[in-house]
């Protein structure tokens, strides 16, 4: 059996358990609540107000006014979950980080326990009270007989509730339901799935195989399957670790903006944050990738991929301003984003390395080392010191890392970019990431 431990409103949570004055109230999460941005949380007495995850803050503080808003803490957010993680651990030595507040547990190798919906639901139950009587944190739990089962059962009672669904419970459960509840289906999918005439999961279930492959391809098959509630995807013990497939940055503006210079400036902030966390990490990238949000919320993303990879800021500088002026047409901007993908790591990456490379990587290793030292605003790139005074905005050590398997339902393909949202604006700040709490073990090229 596979448990899923969801945190109820995990970032308010933690703030309501660290600063009890806040527990019983309307807790909602930002950025600078005194700067435009989004809603990161609300907790659960918000929420009957209308403010949800990824609201514009400026909406939220017209439903619910009297709300306590909390600039959000990442580092506060990763400490809390690793610590929830050694508490996982001391059940199983199976747990795999699937966010920052979600984990799957396999309960497989206990002796004697876990092996039955009942036995794993007294599990749960002892699990659940031991986070709320060490950390003050509710959470619900969904236990399955794979991980799809376990992550779709943990939404099914919320807050503190307790799933538990074989296949068959499962689509007595979801089968009536709309696709869209399906792990792996999203606005879009469900959007060409309804146009086919499968408007719920069950539909889903029974489609012509062959017409599923023809329009989906191989997806189409799995979709098939995750609608009887298979799935054959292991728990991957999070000390075996998982490598990224992107590393990013971005930000929501002051205010909408139509500035080539101050836009071209934030572009250059953005991408240098990039590439110190790619060094940081030991990473170099193919793929550029381009965010753009308008003042009417519509986003787009442009990306292009490079014949090397690369690491450092002017380079990725370079693409994204190309990228942005074809793209950009004079519209006020509310967001932009940069990010790197088709990452490799540094010994793994194909480059020729000139006596020129080599002087750039030894300055680059140096200024990292200031940076460490003095902190990130200690040394910023030249370019942009022009804006220096208008750009304070873009806040550092806040961009995401995109895991190889986050949030993603099996045969679900990676996410795109516009999926990758920062801890300034969407509905899932990233700050706080499953990369970032898996210990890497010694590559076997390195002593």
């Amino acid at each position: 059996m596979i448990l899923l431990v969801d945190m109820d409103a995990f970032f308010a949570s933690v703030e309501q358990a660290h600063h009890p004055h806040l527990r019983g109230k309307a807790v909602i999460v930002c950025g600078d609540p005194s700067r435009r941005g989004v809603v990161t949380a609300a907790s659960y007495e918000a929420r009957p107000f209308g403010v949800r995850a990824g609201m514009p803050l400026g909406e939220a503080k017209r439903l619910c006014p009297n709300a306590e808003y909390v600039e959000g803490n990442p580092r506060k957010y990763v400490e809390k979950s690793l610590e929830l993680l050694e508490m996982f651990l001391e059940i199983t030595p199976d747990v795999e980080p699937f966010s920052v507040d979600e984990a799957f547990l396999d309960l497989q190798r206990l002796p004697g326990r876990g092996q039955t919906l009942e036995s794993a639901s007294e599990i749960a139950r002892e699990l659940q009270q031991r986070i709320w009587d060490a950390h003050g944190l509710g959470a619900s739990i969904g236990i399955g007989t794979n991980k799809l089962i376990a992550k779709m059962a943990s939404g099914v009672r919320k807050p503190r509730g307790i799933t538990a669904l074989d296949e068959e419970k499962f689509r007595g459960v979801f089968w009536p339901q709309d696709v869209q509840a399906l792990w792996g289906v999203g606005p879009k999918m469900s959007e060409h799935l309804k146009a086919l005439g499968l408007a719920t999961v069950g539909a889903l279930a029974r489609a012509p195989r062959p017409l599923m492959q023809q329009r989906f391809g191989v997806v189409g098959e799995h979709l098939i399957e995750a609608a009887w509630g298979r799935d054959r995807s292991a728990v991957i013990p999070y000390h075996e670790g998982v490598d990224p497939k992107s590393m990013g940055h971005e930000v929501t503006l002051p205010e909408d903006c139509r500035d080539p210079e101050f836009l071209e400036g934030t572009l250059l902030r953005l991408s240098d944050q990039v590439a110190r966390r790619l060094r940081a990490d030991g990473f170099q990238g193919r793929t550029v990738t381009l965010k753009l949000r308008d003042f009417r919320f519509k986003t787009i993303t442009r990306q292009r991929a490079l014949g090397v990879a690369i690491d450092d800021h002017g380079s990725i500088f370079e693409v994204s301003r190309a990228l942005w002026r074809e793209n950009w047409k004079g519209e006020p901007l509310r967001l932009l984003g940069v990010s790197v993908s088709a990452l490799e790591h540094v010994n793994e990456a194909q480059l020729e390395m000139f006596q020129k490379q080599e002087r750039s990587k030894a300055l680059q290793e140096a200024l990292d080392k200031v940076r460490d030292k003095l902190g990130e605003a200690s040394v910023v790139p030249a370019g942009s010191l022009t804006y220096r005074r208008s750009m304070g905005h873009i806040a550092f050590g806040t961009g995401h890392i995109k895991d190889a398997d986050r949030r993603r339902g099996p045969g679900e393909k990676a996410a795109p970019p516009d999926d990758e949202t920062g801890y300034g604006e969407g509905p899932d700040p990233s700050a706080p990431d499953p990369t970032q709490l898996k210990p890497r073990l010694p590559r076997d090229d390195k002593p």
